[in-house]
């Protein structure tokens, strides 16, 4: 497995987690100053407040929280 290298931008900012040993990917988390609505059809900018290096020959790639895809 590559080392990701991640670097926090905001004091508040939380690093990305693994919800389990066999998890494919890392849980993001938005850092957010207020609440954001995101109205049916629209797309937003969530900040996460960090930044990634990813490996070369890797890709980063940001997808809904399983469940939620599932639900929705």
């Amino acid at each position: 497995m590559n080392k990701i290298r991640v670097k926090k931008l905001r004091a508040n900012a939380i690093l990305p987690t693994y919800g389990s040993v066999e998890a494919a990917g890392a849980d993001l988390y938005a850092c957010l100053e207020a609440s954001v609505t995101i109205e049916p059809g629209q797309t937003a900018w969530v900040p996460t407040g960090i930044a990634m290096e990813v490996p070369k020959g890797c890709a980063g790639l940001v997808y809904a929280r399983s469940g939620m895809a599932c639900k929705r």
